[in-house]
């Protein structure tokens, strides 16, 4: 933006005295609300480049061996990929039907069979706040957190040996940065309405 367009930033700072998990909750907080007031995410979050831009690739070993990485550069064909409208929900529990206005599954102690890519929810059996919040091949993921209760050390293992259901919202149309909005303004109206994250967010 600054070689494109000669523009000049300011940044602003709130020093927070919690731990990394309440760090990632209020950027996770902050960002949704802004997407609630603007009706789009910041320019740069998420991933995204500005129009006219392609990002450059990660950089790390496999990438460097591959000859895969690579770095940015200008296109005038590239173009920002499109947010998602804002999902911040603070009308409704986190566990309704309708929550964020998404098209939820009923409740379910067994995994979906079907490949789907959407967002999902996790809680113990008829709890009131959730678990988890999570996005991507929901069937992959729900199968990875449950390999969690069988890992000595993993932060996370207490939380998933126990009894739990999940409900998903299959999301066919929205793209891997979408997904990641929705995740956000999902854990946001969780912390907003609950007055915390779900139990395992952020535990890696």
């Amino acid at each position: 933006m600054r070689t494109a367009d000669g523009a000049e930033f300011e940044f602003s700072i709130a020093e927070l005295a919690g731990d990394v998990r309440e760090r990632k909750l209020a950027e996770c907080v902050l960002l949704s609300e802004h997407r609630a007031q603007f009706g789009r995410s910041p320019t740069a979050n998420f991933g995204r480049m500005p129009d006219g831009w392609v990002k450059s690739t990660g950089n790390n070993a496999a990438l460097v061996t591959a000859g895969r990485r690579a770095r940015g550069y200008q296109d005038p064909h590239a173009s920002r990929p499109a947010d998602h409208r804002p999902a911040l929900d603070l009308g409704r529990a986190p566990t309704a039907r309708d929550w964020a206005e998404l098209p939820w599954s009923s409740w379910s102690s067994r995994l979906v069979s079907e490949p789907m890519v959407g967002v999902y929810r996790i809680r113990r059996p008829a709890g009131a706040r959730l678990v988890y919040i999570g996005q991507g091949q929901i069937h992959a993921r729900l199968t990875a957190h449950a390999a969690k209760s069988r890992r000595e050390g993993h932060r996370q293992r207490a939380v998933f040996s126990q009894a739990l259901e999940s409900s998903w919202a299959g999301l066919p149309g929205c793209s891997p940065t979408q997904l990641l909005e929705i995740e956000c303004d999902l854990i946001a109206s969780h912390a907003l309405t609950t007055g915390s994250a779900p139990e395992a967010q952020f535990l890696g």
